[in-house]
């Protein structure tokens, strides 16, 4: 089997940088956001209001207006993750839960069918392939 080849991906090269150039509107963003019980780093906040303005074809709108107003624009771009304390940590030896299903997925099954087919393939060579597609995911994200 030929690996395969998929384009790198490539850093992102922001024409400027919202945290430094509007520090008032981030710091207006990360009130608002903290007022209705949200955690918001700069980045995000900067991120999520450039999507805003985005919508409109504008790489920045001065943040101004209702702070609900203001809310329901950042959260109409984010994703709400639960918070940290909330989430049971993964098993020990594991840096994530994702991590976990993937070393101890149930392959017993896909074996079995795939015997019946005559078409064997064995359980450490689908975990296998599961770790290469999760390493490559990882990798996309920049997370290595």
């Amino acid at each position: 089997m030929n690996p395969r080849l998929i384009p790198r991906l490539l850093p992102r090269t922001p024409d400027f940088d919202p945290v430094m150039e509007f520090p008032e509107d981030i710091d207006r963003l990360i009130i608002v956001a903290t007022s209705a019980g949200y955690q918001l780093s700069p980045r995000d906040a900067a991120e999520l209001w450039r999507r805003h303005a985005g919508e409109a074809c504008a790489s920045w709108f001065e943040v101004t207006g209702q702070n609900q107003d203001i809310l329901a624009a950042l959260l109409q771009h984010a994703e709400v993750l639960a918070d940290e304390a909330d989430r049971p940590s993964p098993p020990h030896g594991y840096g994530s839960w994702l991590e976990y299903a993937v070393d101890t997925m149930e392959t017993r099954s896909e074996e079995i069918e795939r015997l019946l087919l005559d078409k064997p393939v064995s359980r450490e060579s689908m975990r296998d392939a599961v770790r290469a597609e999760f390493l490559a995911l990882r990798r996309k994200a920049g997370e290595l």
